[in-house]
């Protein structure tokens, strides 16, 4: 969870406890029990360490951030400790959505449609691709077909653009530069598709086992974002969450075509960055979940969504301490 996630917890009749192997991260300044992981722990080791740590501490219920694919599997031995593990569906189906390319071939169109994309691998296969999908108006963008954040998501131009250089578009490249680029070694398996120029959106959801407690629609835009009333994609979180069998805190992303069409860009089985933009609809998404985990939830009384909102959000600073940081030593000679 986040430091936002873990502040919305204040007040709930909850013992909250955050770990992570930073000591100075934030979410442990925001919780009031923390503990350290050990660094470098990965996969199964990570998981019976962290069983047992949870086991230690009489911790009943884990929302855990890190290897949540892995922990998908884990469930009975946590559960037969006495502990409700929280992973966003099984091991296979975390998989799936990961895995961007697979997740599209697979994608019921009913829901949402999709822009049109194929996959590349090396550099005859992004020519084939560009030869593909080539349209007149329609510009194309690239993606690795696992990634999160944005990393590795680029709009292709057809030459440099410098007053994009200018103002500083950092998603954007030339078809030149990224045919240099494609050459230049080894690729993972990427993602050539229409980029579509409409509104673009995010949906922050909340689920328990297949069931929709509640979804936030924001729209993104220059300078901030808006909570819009849109029940079509509140529909389609609700066939989300019942599709892949969904427990916990999601978001999925669509972007408009030039008819205002909504198209499902990518799943993520974890909380959006973004997330805190949505707890401002009045929805406190970790005490929903926790509230339906351990059975306390009210279905029949759920809070509504504020929607017609303006959100923006104000950097802060937090004080760690008084003690002088230590200045990185310098090579000389």
């Amino acid at each position: 969870m986040t430091s936002a996630q873990l502040t919305a917890l204040e007040g709930a009749p909850y013992e909250v406890w955050a770990s992570h192997t930073d000591p100075d991260h934030g979410m442990l300044a925001a919780a009031p029990y923390t503990f350290l992981e050990p660094k470098g722990l990965l996969g199964d080791d990570y998981a019976a360490w962290l069983l047992a740590a949870c086991t230690e501490r009489g911790i009943g219920v884990v929302v855990p951030g890190k290897e949540r694919e892995r922990l998908g599997h884990w469930q009975p031995a946590f559960a037969e400790a006495g502990i409700a593990l929280i992973v966003p569906a099984d091991e296979a189906t975390q998989r799936h959505l990961e895995r961007k390319d697979e997740f599209l071939r697979a994608w019921d169109t009913a829901i949402l449609p999709i822009p049109r994309w194929t996959t590349f691998e090396d550099s005859a296969s992004f020519e084939d691709g560009l030869k593909a999908l080539k349209l007149d108006g329609v510009r194309l963008c690239v993606k690795p077909a696992r990634g999160i954040y944005a990393s590795g998501f680029r709009v292709l131009m057809e030459r440099p653009d410098l007053n994009s250089f200018l103002k500083g578009e950092l998603y954007q490249m030339s078809v030149a530069a990224a045919r240099e680029m494609f050459a230049s070694g080894e690729l993972p398996t990427m993602l050539l598709m229409h980029t579509l120029e409409g509104a673009e959106r995010s949906i922050d959801c909340v689920a328990w086992q297949g069931r929709l407690i509640r979804a936030v629609v924001r729209r993104k835009g220059e300078h901030g974002q808006r909570l819009e009333h849109r029940p079509d994609l509140v529909a389609a979180a609700q066939k989300i969450a019942q599709t892949y069998n969904l427990s916990g805190i999601f978001n999925f992303q669509t972007k408009d075509d030039g008819l205002r069409v909504p198209h499902m860009l990518e799943i993520n089985a974890r909380a959006s960055g973004g997330l805190r933009y949505s707890m401002a609809a009045g929805i406190n998404f970790p005490r929903l979940l926790l509230d339906a985990a351990t059975g306390t939830l009210n279905w029949n009384t759920l809070p509504a969504v504020r929607t017609g909102l303006s959100v923006a959000e104000d950097k802060v600073v937090r004080v760690m301490g008084t003690a002088e940081l230590a200045e990185p030593e310098v090579e000389l000679g």
